[in-house]
C-alpha cells in the first residue's frame, strides 16, 4: 500500500507544475480538476489519479474541454524565443500578408480565428514599422504591441507580444 501511495505522490509532483490561475492545480486539467479543483496538497494526488484513470486529461487537451482550455498565448519569454527563432520567415510572411509563420504568430498572440485575416493585413500594412534588417526582436515585439493596442479588433482579440 505504501508503494502505491508513493507512486501516486510521485505522479502528483511530476505532473505539470504551473497552473497559473488556469483553474486547475498541479495535477493539471481534466476530470480531476473539475472534481477536486485547484486546492494544493494531497488532493492533487486524487485529481491526478482521476485524470489518469479516466483518460480525461488527454481527451480534454485534444478537445479543449474538462478545464483544458488554451489560455490563448504563451508567456512573454516564449513569444520572444519563437519570434527570434523564426524572425526571417516571420518577416517574409508578414510582408506577403500570409503564411504559416504569420499564422503561428497570430496563434501565439492568442488572436481569435475571426480576426486573423485582419491581423495578417495589419502586419503587411505595418511591415516596415514592425520589422527591421537588424532582426531586433525586442523592437519588433514592441512594435507589434503598439499595432495591436491601436487597432480595436486586434486589441480585443489578441494578447500583447510582451516585449
Amino acid at each position: 500500500m505504501k508503494k502505491i501511495f508513493c507512486a501516486l505522490a510521485l505522479c502528483a509532483t511530476v505532473a505539470p507544475g504551473s497552473a497559473l490561475a488556469a483553474g486547475y492545480g498541479t495535477a493539471g486539467c481534466g476530470l480531476g480538476s473539475l472534481v477536486f479543483g485547484d486546492d494544493p496538497g494531497i488532493v492533487q494526488i486524487f485529481a491526478a489519479t482521476t485524470n489518469a484513470t479516466f483518460g480525461t486529461q488527454t481527451i480534454g487537451i485534444t478537445t479543449g474541454t474538462s478545464n483544458c482550455v488554451d489560455g490563448g498565448g504563451l508567456a512573454a519569454a516564449d513569444k520572444k524565443a519563437s519570434v527570434k527563432m523564426n524572425y526571417a520567415s516571420l518577416m517574409r510572411d508578414a510582408a506577403s500578408g500570409k503564411g504559416e509563420y504569420l499564422s503561428a504568430f497570430a496563434n501565439i498572440l492568442g488572436c481569435d480565428a475571426a480576426v486573423q485575416g485582419h491581423f495578417f493585413q495589419a502586419t503587411q500594412k505595418n511591415h516596415s514599422e514592425l520589422f527591421n534588417t537588424k532582426a531586433d526582436v525586442d523592437a519588433t515585439l514592441q512594435s507589434v504591441d503598439t499595432m495591436l493596442s491601436s487597432d480595436p479588433p486586434l486589441a480585443q482579440s489578441c494578447e500583447a507580444a510582451g516585449a
